[in-house]
């Protein structure tokens, strides 16, 4: 068994690493230090992963997609970056579904996440339209809703699967979604606005997402609901 103290050592190191050469080096430089980054983590992932193979698949395309950022300024190469962590996502909500499909909500919180919903919908809608023409392709538009929206089910779903057991499994799993959401945001503005100071919070809060799903993995199916927070 990995010293429970080697996760976050790592996750510190990498944390340094990757800061240092986004001041230091260009964005090839930087884009080498995401890709380790994500093959650290996924090594991390095949010892650890084993009782929820679901993650260790969502690594994977992870891992796939860091590699085709090396070509992201070719349109082919950035569509299939953006499908491949979809589909990550989409596995991360579907490892934990079975746990969260049953929940009752009232009335008032299915308004109220609606309405939470639209208003994300209504922001991911501008920040498309403060998209340079320069980075313009066909079908981009829909990528980027459709990875937009996959964030939004993925933090819905980490919400209310720390609601329902409120415990330090669900915990590093909310806490890896609300990091991986900040990283792509983040990296929107560096890249696609060109703030590249953004580049810096982006690399932390990737750090981190992958570290909490490692700490995540490691009580997969390990957890029992707690009788009062059934329902959101």
């Amino acid at each position: 068994m990995l010293s429970k103290n080697l996760i976050p050592a790592i996750t510190l190191v990498l944390i340094l690493v990757n800061c240092i050469v986004t001041y230091l080096f260009d964005l090839d430089a930087g884009r080498w230090a995401r890709l380790i980054t994500t093959l650290i983590f996924f090594t991390l992932s095949i010892g650890r992963g084993r009782r929820n193979m679901k993650i260790l698949v969502a690594f994977s395309f992870l891992l796939f997609s860091d590699i085709l950022l090396f070509f992201y300024e070719n349109s082919l190469a950035s569509s299939v970056t953006f499908i491949l962590r979809i589909v990550a996502y989409l596995l991360l909500v579907s490892t934990v579904f079975p746990q969260i499909r049953n929940l009752k909500s009232s009335l008032f919180q299915r308004f109220v996440f609606l309405l939470v919903f639209g208003v994300n919908l209504v922001m991911l809608v501008f920040l498309v339209d403060m998209i340079p023409a320069k980075f313009d392709y066909p079908y981009m538009n829909v990528l980027f809703y459709a990875y937009g929206i996959t964030m939004l089910a993925l933090l819905i779903a980490a919400i209310s699967y720390n609601n329902r057991y409120s415990d330090e499994p669900s915990f590093f799993f909310a806490a890896a979604a609300l990091f991986l959401v900040f990283s792509d945001i983040t990296s929107f503005i560096a890249y696609y606005l060109e703030f590249y100071e953004f580049y810096y919070p982006d690399r932390i809060f990737y750090i981190l997402g992958l570290a909490g799903l490692i700490k995540f993995s490691r009580f997969a199916g390990r957890r029992r609901a707690v009788p009062q927070l059934e329902s959101l």
